[in-house]
This record gives C-alpha cells, sequence and structure tokens, in this order.
C-alpha cells in the first residue's frame, strides 16, 4: 500500500489551481475532468517532488463533497494504491474496522482504473485505487 494521493475539496478549482502554483509550485497534471458518477470535477496537481494533490469542486445537486464544502472545504480524504482492490476491501471488512461507501468502480480522472471509498470506525475516509 502507498500513497497515491490527497484530496481537497473546493469551490472553483480554477482558483484553487492559481492559489496552489503561488503558494506550493504545483501544476496541472492532465485536464479538468467531470465523473458524472462520482458528481465531481476533478484536477490533480503535482508538488515538485511528484506527489499529487487531487482538487475537487462539487458537480451537481447530489455531489457528495457539497456538505463538505458547506464545512468550509479543504482536505477530504486520502487515496491509497494498493495492488489487490478487492482484497484489502475484504480484509478491513473482516477485521470491522472499515464499512465500504462506495462500491469499486472505474474513475476517469485516474485512466478508469477502479476505486473504492471507505469510512473507517473512527470516521475517516479512506479512498483506495488499483495499481495498474
Amino acid at each position: 500500500m502507498r500513497l497515491h494521493h490527497i484530496a481537497y475539496v473546493t469551490r472553483s478549482i480554477e482558483e484553487k489551481m492559481v492559489q496552489l502554483a503561488e503558494v506550493l509550485g504545483c501544476r496541472p497534471a492532465g485536464p479538468i475532468i467531470t465523473d458524472e458518477v462520482q458528481g465531481v470535477r476533478i484536477q490533480f496537481m503535482e508538488m515538485s517532488d511528484g506527489s499529487l494533490l487531487e482538487l475537487l469542486e462539487p458537480h451537481g445537486e447530489k455531489s457528495p463533497v457539497k456538505r463538505h464544502l458547506l464545512g468550509g472545504g479543504g482536505i477530504y480524504h486520502v487515496c491509497f494504491e494498493v495492488d489487490d482492490l478487492d482484497q484489502t476491501l475484504h480484509r478491513l471488512q473482516e477485521a470491522g474496522n472499515a464499512i465500504v461507501v462506495g462500491e469499486p468502480a472505474p474513475a476517469p480522472a485516474i485512466n478508469n482504473r477502479r476505486v473504492a471509498f471507505v469510512v473507517t470506525t473512527t470516521g475517516d475516509l479512506f479512498e483506495f485505487v488499483e495499481a495498474v
């Protein structure tokens, strides 16, 4: 398991991109993607060391990040890349450490690699992305 990205909810991807470029020196890592299934617009930003930030902007009335934005936005979840997504989810569920809240689905912003979301028993939101 390795860190893939940290997600950040913002009202405007375009505005936040400019701010982060000035403050952190990061740059866009590809185009803005609209994920209709997840209800978000997505922009990955690459840091100088190659690490990624994922900017999320609500898209549509049922966007899952809207509530987080109402609370001020900011860091939303941490995503880890795993070799076997199904095995990871099974292990977490069997141990009683987490509940799958987003079943595995292709993610357009990550070359349609499968991702899944879990909430831990302590309320943390994690995303897992299947390695290539």
